[in-house]
């Protein structure tokens, strides 16, 4: 053994003794799903935003981890595996032949690789779950030869990383607590870098473009594993290769631990890389540049011509309908300004809604008018409003950085703070009130114990009516076909002291109805002035809860912070799905604070008092791309102690949304995703709700056109 720690001692002094070269190579995932070689990690980091799905399989183990380059240097994983036999902490009552673990893990790269110095990161496994993998490390990374070909790894590890070999703290900290299986969730800050250390460490080949091999020390004995026959520990040296089957997928064999062959897949995207090459957008209408203005000016005899409602009706029209991702809801007029009112069908960054309606407005609107302003309605909300001047977008059109300039030229404030111009109204013509729509559906759960995904596939019939434009009745009817969301388990909850059980008993939804109404709402928005915005609804919320809500939100059009609040009182439905309450009934609500934190982040905590009666707060990070993407995470602590709560301590989860237009190539305002929850239980359940305000009005403010500039001209 001290041979081999001798060896490793070599390998770092070489990671410093000669220039470091450039390294444009994909980072490897190892069997974590994290960067490294076969189960250890290495001090790499995937490109920025790179976002990864690996399966990895051996002996009785299989794994399956969702990672995420949050920050150029800090990578983020969940991970959900399962383990045929295993029993954690010696416990051998109450486990099933498969046992499954939840977990989360985190690598930072404190020194990116460069000149003469190596990449050093430092990373834990583990750090809120069961802690069945509980271990953190430090490591270095170096890459030799001209092309990178050759990358040497040392590192030092503890807990289940610091096992063979092990020698005393390096830092002193030699008292390492127990960590207590437990519900999970919870992360021991205590036993950070404590406890014994060890040495691990390796080497990749690149032998091509796509091939790489890899040869590796381990430093984890699976001590817990070996005890109930997962597998045999026969040798510390892991060998194999990973291939790379195109910028999308990875694959990789291994032998392992000398005695077993193991199996992995890495599937490799990027909100930053386009899903297709290209748009299937009609192109936009160019600028119509006015001709030169005469010395008495332009004419404004058009103002008076009877016919000059129906003429700029029927041009807007004809132009918003060709271009298919707009309608004209109504526009008044004056020898110098238009103020038109759009809802935006189809596209998802907001930006390129703004500048199609300039354009539209430059063709169709006669040469004395100077000024456009737009006005966004969703749900018959007034947005903001949108000012540019003409001869400025006329210039701008085809200049390198015009799409940078027209959005910071343009004023954008509350829709209520100017009055409207007096001169000519121009309604929109008659267009459906009544939307509908029936096709199939899919409602899945996961991480269940006893079957870690459940699902049911069936048939969804939706509708929605607009009485007004801000007055809307809308919902859904859902008819399970096939699926097994029936077989979940209620879940046990403790006995003492646990809140109300709200979600805990969600599966008796799914066992007690056949077809059931999903959701039915009649909704009421309002632009309430001074930046604020409000909602009031009334209905069947959801699969679970119907009552009463209303929301009020503050968000001045040029800010980026803005403050809501919303209460609600709620009954629990029927399980049945059908239109009966139960006697439960809570009042919920809470103040929100949303922030624009910058470099693609934004931030949320929400305080108040969730359907369980119990108080707390929410506290959600988003990283949101300017084409929809978005990839988050949230927790949620409230005064449902952790016991009380069970498994998994808290609520907690990963948000994922992608946009449809980024997969098609079509421009949609549709998107695809959901939340990842370790687990769900009573404690910071809150009512689900379509429909909430900040979504509605953020999109066309000056922080998100900024942030979505890029396709102003598009």
């Amino acid at each position: 053994m001290r041979k081999t720690a001798s060896a490793l001692f070599c390998g770092c002094s070489l990671l410093v003794c000669a220039p470091a070269m450039a390294q444009d190579r994909p980072t490897t995932l190892n069997y974590f799903g994290m960067p490294g070689l076969v189960d250890m990690p290495t001090a790499n980091v995937l490109p920025d935003a790179e976002l990864a799905f690996t399966l990895a399989a051996f002996a009785s183990t299989g794994r399956g981890t969702l990672s995420f380059q949050a920050l150029p240097s800090v990578t983020a994983s969940f991970r959900y595996a399962g383990l045929d036999g295993f029993r954690p902490g010696g416990n051998v009552t109450g486990q099933d032949p498969t046992y499954y673990d939840r977990s989360f893990d985190v690598h930072w790269q404190v020194i990116r690789e460069g000149g003469w110095w190596p990449a050093l990161a430092i990373g834990a496994r583990d750090i809120a779950g069961t802690g069945i993998y509980s271990g953190e490390y430090i490591v270095a990374t170096r890459h030799f030869g001209a092309d990178d070909q050759l990358s040497v790894t040392a590192g030092v590890g503890f807990g289940r990383l610091g096992e063979r070999g092990a020698f005393s703290n390096p830092f002193g900290l030699d008292d390492r607590p127990r960590r207590d299986v437990g519900q999970g969730g919870t992360t021991d800050l205590d036993q950070f870098f404590r406890g014994d250390a060890a040495f691990f460490g390796g080497i990749e080949w690149s032998a091509s473009d796509r091939l790489r091999l890899q040869l590796e020390y381990s430093s984890d004995l699976y001590r817990e594993e070996v005890a109930d026959g997962l597998l045999t520990v026969d040798s510390p040296i892991n060998a194999g290769f990973t291939y790379r089957v195109n910028d999308f997928a990875t694959i990789g064999g291994h032998y392992l631990y000398g005695n077993t062959f193991g199996l992995s897949v890495s599937i490799l995207t990027n909100p930053r890389r386009p899903g297709v090459t290209g748009t299937y957008d009609s192109p936009p209408e160019p600028i119509s540049p006015r001709p030169a203005r005469p010395p008495s000016g332009y004419s404004t005899a058009w103002i008076a011509e009877p016919t000059a409602p129906g003429i700029l009706r029927d041009n807007i029209e004809r132009l918003m309908q060709e271009d298919g991702g707009l309608s004209f809801e109504g526009l008044r007029v004056d020898a110098n300004r238009a103020t038109i009112r759009v809802r935006n069908l189809s596209y998802s960054q907001e930006a390129q809604a703004v500048g199609r309606v300039m354009r539209i407005l430059s063709v169709t609107m006669p040469s004395s008018v100077s000024v456009f302003e737009v006005i966004f309605l969703e749900n018959g909300l007034e947005t903001s409003r949108i000012r540019l001047d003409r001869g400025d977008l006329e210039v701008l059109e085809n200049e390198l950085y015009g799409a940078s300039l027209a959005v910071s030229l343009a004023e954008v404030e509350d829709p209520t703070e100017v009055a409207d111009a007096n001169g000519i109204v121009v309604a929109a013509g008659s267009r459906e009130r009544l939307t509908w729509g029936v096709g199939p559906y899919i409602d899945a759960t996961i991480f269940d114990p006893e079957n870690p995904f459940r699902a049911n596939l069936g048939i969804e019939g939706q509708a929605r009516y607009e009485i007004t434009p801000s007055l809307i009745a809308q919902g859904a009817v859902r008819i399970p076909v096939v699926g097994n969301l029936d077989d979940s388990r209620v879940v046990d909850v403790p006995p003492t002291g646990a809140p109300f059980p709200v979600r805990s008993e969600r599966a008796l939804y799914n066992q007690q109805s056949d077809a059931y109404v999903d959701n039915l709402t009649l909704s009421y928005y309002h632009n309430v002035g001074n930046d604020v915005y409000a909602r009031a609804s009334v209905g069947y919320f959801e699969r679970m809860f119907a009552g009463v809500s209303g929301e009020l939100l503050w968000q001045p059009a040029n800010s980026t912070i803005g403050v809501g609040f919303e209460l609600n009182h709620v009954w629990r439905r029927d399980f049945d799905g059908g239109f009966g309450l139960q006697d439960y009934n809570v009042t919920t609500g809470h103040v929100s604070a949303y922030f624009d934190l910058g470099r693609e982040f934004e931030g949320q905590i929400d305080v108040g008092r969730y359907l369980a009666g119990d108080l707390g707060a929410t506290f959600r990070v988003n990283r949101v791309f300017d084409n929809g993407w978005s990839i988050g995470a949230f927790a949620t602590f409230t005064d449902v102690s952790f016991d009380e709560f069970g498994e998994g301590s808290f609520d907690k989860g990963v948000e994922l949304t992608i946009p449809l237009q980024w997969l098609t190539g079509n421009a949609s305002r549709n998107v695809a995703g959901g939340t990842i929850r370790p687990t769900q239980r009573d404690g910071g359940a809150r009512l689900e709700m379509d429909g909430r305000l900040h979504d509605l009005v953020t999109g066309y403010q000056r922080p998100s056109l900024e942030d979505t500039e890029g396709m102003f001209w598009r």
